[in-house]
């Protein structure tokens, strides 16, 4: 699947940051990793804690021109007249040396609207996003973030509109609340979460590329301008309110930012010493868990925690089975175990096993619930109580309820074409990002689907 995707997206000149986490994946032992970074959102438990990863991924396509840096965007900040009828006009804000990144005056104009209709073949539940934009080739958006908000839910999204780059947060009615164009550097998705958006720019350079992460409350969006103190080039993030997860560009080390304490730590193989190969963390309450590597094709889950700030081993598999993904909403970690990977990089027959959640190995209570797919990348979100993962070699999405392990499983439409990541997951909805968009999968109108064994 990456290869056919990189190629085509080299073909059309499409955005360098999607490109590099499979430069990276070459770097760092372990199974294939998604050809992308990748986009779910900061999941809110039904209690209202901080869960999952609001996930995000640049993309711009060209390295930055050394454009001068502009005045950051206040309330007295000269406007930029719009350089079409119908756009907004925009004022420069200061991230990042050489970025020129702007924020926009009137949002809705800067942003179409998001429109959602059925998806075609008429799938229950199932509708898409109608990119009824101007737009480059494939793929028509980047992973989307997305939070559940009252009864709708809030989107970060990054699209390309009047030749640009633009990325934007959207409102539950589809409306933008803020939106910002990037003509130099590599913007990230914003990732919206249960009170803060994390922003980013990147500025890809041979000689001097640089990074610049910012948070912001939700009402203070268009005048926000002061990074956070991290410099680090990145292919992808996850994020909760107050935990930034950054996947190095040698797809072995990550970089984990607690706002709390306005501290970074960097963990995985350039540390030194024993430590694994980390690509991806994924925020869960106080906590980050993920898989990491000592030797090729043998992932274990390790967690980092908070109050510790170190990362550690959290859970192996007795060989040669592995821990071929782990995930976690927060109240629940879920994981699935299987068999090693084999020549067309698909890891074995999986279990699907359960424990409420543990900061600590000596703490888990694991539970084997039901025999579980056949995956390879590491494509899967966990939010309110549920689970899906995607096993490419049916080019099904699975979806499992943690309490009592009650399984369903859909594809999106084929005219939508490669599934290229579960942004989001909760107990409502699935959302997937696809090459054609984005598609929402509603649980409820997938049947009855099976019960445990």
């Amino acid at each position: 699947m990456r290869h056919d995707l990189l190629a085509s997206l080299a073909a059309h000149a499409a955005p360098l940051f999607f490109a590099l986490p499979a430069l990276a994946a070459s770097c760092s032992p372990g199974a294939p990793e998604p050809p992308f970074a990748n986009g779910a959102g900061g999941h809110p438990t039904t209690d209202g804690a901080a869960q999952g990863g609001t996930r995000g991924s640049g993309t711009a396509s060209e390295a930055a021109t050394g454009a001068g840096v502009l005045g950051d965007a206040g309330p007295d900040a000269t406007s930029d007249a719009p350089e079409h009828p119908a756009d907004s006009a925009w004022r420069a804000v200061s991230w990042l040396d050489g970025c020129q990144i702007d924020v926009a005056d009137e949002p809705e104009k800067a942003l179409p609207p998001l429109r959602w209709e059925p998806c075609s073949g008429g799938a229950p539940g199932c509708t898409s996003l109608a990119i009824d934009w101007d737009h480059d080739d494939y793929p028509r958006t980047a992973s989307p973030s997305v939070v559940r908000w009252n009864d709708g839910y809030r989107v970060g999204l990054y699209i390309r509109r009047l030749g640009e780059r633009r990325t934007g947060v959207y409102e539950t009615d589809g409306k933008p609340l803020a939106a910002w164009r990037h003509k130099t550097c590599i913007p990230t998705v914003p990732a919206v979460g249960h009170e803060r958006v994390w922003l980013g720019a990147q500025r890809v350079s041979v000689e001097a590329p640089a990074s610049a992460y910012l948070v912001s409350a939700y009402g203070d969006l268009a005048t926000a301008s002061q990074p956070i103190p991290v410099d680090m080039p990145s292919h992808g993030l996850e994020a909760s309110d107050d935990t930034l997860v950054l996947s190095g560009l040698d797809g072995g080390t990550i970089t984990i930012y607690d706002r709390n304490s306005n501290q970074a730590g960097v963990f995985g193989l350039t540390t030194g010493g024993d430590a694994p190969s980390l690509g991806q963390m994924f925020p869960a309450g106080d906590s980050a868990v993920g898989v990491a590597f000592f030797e090729v094709n043998t992932p274990e889950a390790w967690i980092w925690n908070r109050q510790t700030r170190a990362a550690e081993p959290l859970l192996r598999a007795p060989s040669p089975r592995v821990i071929a993904d782990i995930k976690s909403d927060g109240q629940t970690l879920v994981w699935l175990e299987a068999g090693p990977a084999s020549d067309d990089e698909l890891y074995g027959p999986s279990t699907l096993w359960t424990s409420p959640f543990a900061a600590a190995s000596e703490a888990l209570v694991p539970k084997s619930r039901r025999p579980g797919p056949r995956i390879g990348y590491r494509i899967s979100a966990a939010g309110e109580g549920f689970y899906a993962v995607y096993a490419i070699g049916e080019n099904l999405i699975h979806v499992y309820r943690l309490s009592d392990a009650h399984h369903w499983s859909f594809t999106t439409p084929p005219e939508l074409s490669t599934i290229l990541d579960i942004a989001y997951v909760d107990a409502r909805e699935v959302w997937v990002w696809v090459r054609g968009g984005v598609v929402r999968q509603a649980i409820s109108e997938l049947g009855p689907g099976d019960p445990a064994p």
